[in-house]
């Protein structure tokens, strides 16, 4: 069971470290997008600078790099111990997303309305990562979504997205309630 929470953990840091390899892939694109525009003292300038010392960018890179690294082998001596399969980390978030919008839906139902709102939200999120984000990660393999997939993703923010608005409402009638509670008892303040 513990074997098998790790090779969760695992995979999500994967997930992770994905992102923010693409993160600094853009960061160093930007940056060169900035020396080459800049003029040409200044580029001479940055160019001698970069050779004599390593970018804190460059040190994070390799820093990722190595993280990724001793990651793998985490992962190789984990299957060589047990013979497991690598967990599936979008689905992973996504059954973390449905156990989210479930458990809103009981904190609502219950009268918990904050904790409802906030289970709501965090779905919401993960979600919207799985169809916004997550495709254009560099995973191994490629993760994609079919049409099917897409719309019901869509369907499942749209109706939580909904529920958390509705739960809003309710929170912030529950909130002028108990601010102003003898106006709504008599309806005229007296």
């Amino acid at each position: 069971m513990e074997g098998e929470k790790q090779l969760e953990a695992f995979s999500l840091q994967l997930v992770i470290l994905a992102i923010w390899k693409q993160a600094l892939d853009i960061c160093h694109t930007h940056a060169a997008s900035a020396i080459e525009g800049s003029s040409s003292l200044e580029t001479t300038r940055l160019r001698e600078v970069s050779k004599v010392q390593q970018s804190p960018d460059d040190q994070e890179c390799h820093s990722i790099d190595n993280t990724q690294g001793h990651s793998i082998g985490i992962y190789a001596s984990f299957l060589n111990a047990g013979n497991m399969e690598m967990p599936d980390a979008m689905e992973l978030i996504y059954q973390s997303a449905l156990a989210l919008g479930r458990r809103g839906a009981v904190e609502e139902y219950m009268g918990d309305i904050e904790n409802a709102v906030l289970s709501y939200s965090k779905a919401v999120r993960l979600l919207r990562f799985i169809l916004v984000e997550a495709p254009s990660l560099i995973l191994n393999p490629p993760f994609s979504l079919t049409n099917s997939d897409r719309y019901r993703i869509k369907n499942y923010i749209d109706v939580l997205s909904n529920r958390q608005s509705i739960s809003q409402s309710q929170r912030m009638a529950l909130f002028k309630l108990r601010i102003d509670p003898v106006f709504h008892e008599n309806g005229d303040g007296t």
